[in-house]
């Protein structure tokens, strides 16, 4: 049995303890220090993230190619999704984690915190970053493309026939996450700035 199989298997006779959105289910675990998994299934995909002292120190994504774990795990969360908790004994939690355990957490540092404006601090330059990918010279249609800032995903879409899709996004550092295949993501740093907007830029994979 898949280790998707076995958090199912375990949390199928336990009560559901509430419904969170991503943000909620990851400041509700830290606050309650919550041991135990959240669930989230829709579109024929499934996904896990399994907590200890209410951090979050495992993730699983299943779907019907198969399984994927730890941080790969997590740049496949769609933040839009519902997570229903389960709480679980830490020791179970504990040999669960051993097999999908996540080791870069500069994936939540930002995500359930809101940031304040500062008083008098000028507002951030905001554009459209356009990119496209390339293989070989030759745009690829229908890759999935996320945008990741401060370890949180702030855009997700997909290339249109042209190999093109586009972001509006706040002038500064980011990282482009390229899911070519739930196996196989790539992960690119660059900085937006005002003479980028507007102008389409091409990435060449491998």
């Amino acid at each position: 049995m898949d280790s998707a199989g076995i958090v199912d298997d375990l949390i199928r006779d336990i009560p559901p303890q509430g419904t969170y959105s991503y943000s909620g289910l990851l400041q509700t675990a830290r606050e309650e220090k919550l041991h135990g998994a959240g669930v989230s299934s829709g579109r024929g995909r499934k996904t896990y993230l399994l907590f200890l002292e209410g951090e979050p120190e495992g993730a699983l994504f299943s779907d019907h190619k198969g399984e994927i774990y730890g941080n790969k795990a997590v740049y496949l969360i769609n933040r839009e999704d519902q997570f229903t908790f389960y709480a679980m004994d830490p020791a179970v939690v504990e040999r669960i984690v051993f097999s999908c355990r996540i080791y870069d957490k500069s994936h939540f540092t930002s995500s359930y915190k809101l940031s304040l404006p500062e008083i008098g601090k000028k507002t951030e330059g905001i554009g459209r970053l356009i990119i496209v990918v390339k293989h070989g010279g030759i745009p690829i249609p229908d890759v999935a493309v996320k945008i990741r800032r401060n370890g949180q995903i702030v855009g997700n879409d997909r290339t249109g026939h042209g190999g093109e899709v586009s972001f509006r996004l706040l002038h500064g550092p980011y990282e482009v996450l390229i899911v070519r295949d739930e196996n196989n993501i790539d992960v690119y740093e660059f900085s937006f700035s005002q003479e980028l907007q507007d102008k389409p830029l091409d990435l060449e994979i491998g």
